[in-house]
């Protein structure tokens, strides 16, 4: 399995250490490394990975203050020379605790542990129906998929729509596109994303979604007709 990660750690000597152990797996892409959590968390907010390698000796926040801001969750390992992290780590759910410095064969337990605990949440995703879970008004939320009738762009937040109430939630249209099942959600519009068993018809310029007409982009027509032809 391939998986994209990013690095921070403010440590130059540090840094240089793990890169160097990183090496060591092919089947790992490091996307970006940040010595401050300011840049990293700006990469994030329109960018995803799957995993977050982030060390305890980052400016700004400390690194448990740095992960529960995040707009989105995500998969941590974290890199640490206080043995007690370890607790805390555990606690929110990271992936591992390694210390530093980070040995191979320990890191590649690290990669054997988050190997698994992807392929096994893909598994259940795939028994189950598709559920969403996200912040709103500071609560976690969980939303089935198939109950989303479009979702739309609002400034730093989108609104998901449903036919009961609808959630505004801290998150780039990129990454809660993320969230959704492949082929049933897609963007026709910069500012939206319709659930394509809620489309009834579409025209040149407008996608008829449960009822409500919103915007078709030039840019997305082609491969907006392809899938839902697709999905018909």
């Amino acid at each position: 399995m391939n998986l994209k990660c990013i690095y921070i750690d403010s440590n130059p000597v540090d840094r240089l250490h793990f890169l160097q152990v990183l090496k060591n797996f092919p089947q790992i892409t490091l996307v970006a490394e940040f010595s401050d959590t300011i840049h990293a968390k700006e990469y994030l907010n329109y960018n995803s990975v799957d995993f977050l390698i982030v060390s305890s000796d980052i400016t700004l926040y400390n690194c448990f203050e740095f992960v529960d801001q995040l707009k989105d969750s995500i998969e941590v390992i974290l890199l640490t020379k206080k043995p007690m992290d370890g607790i805390k780590s555990y606690e929110m759910g990271f992936v591992d605790c390694l210390l530093k410095p980070v040995k191979k064969d320990r890191f590649k337990n690290s990669i054997d542990r988050l190997t698994l605990k992807i392929e096994s949440q893909k598994v259940i995703n795939k028994k189950k129906e598709h559920i969403i879970h996200f912040k709103c008004n500071f609560k976690a939320e969980k939303l089935k998929a198939n109950n989303i009738r479009w979702v739309e762009a609002m400034g730093d937040y989108v609104k998901v729509v449903t036919n009961s109430k609808n959630y505004m939630v801290l998150s780039t249209m990129k990454s809660f596109l993320d969230k959704l099942p492949q082929n049933q959600f897609i963007r026709i519009h910069k500012s939206y994303i319709v659930n394509l068993k809620k489309v009834i018809n579409y025209s040149t310029n407008n996608v008829n979604t449960d009822g409500e007409m919103l915007p078709l982009s030039r840019k997305q027509k082609g491969v907006f007709k392809k899938t839902f032809l697709n999905f018909q």
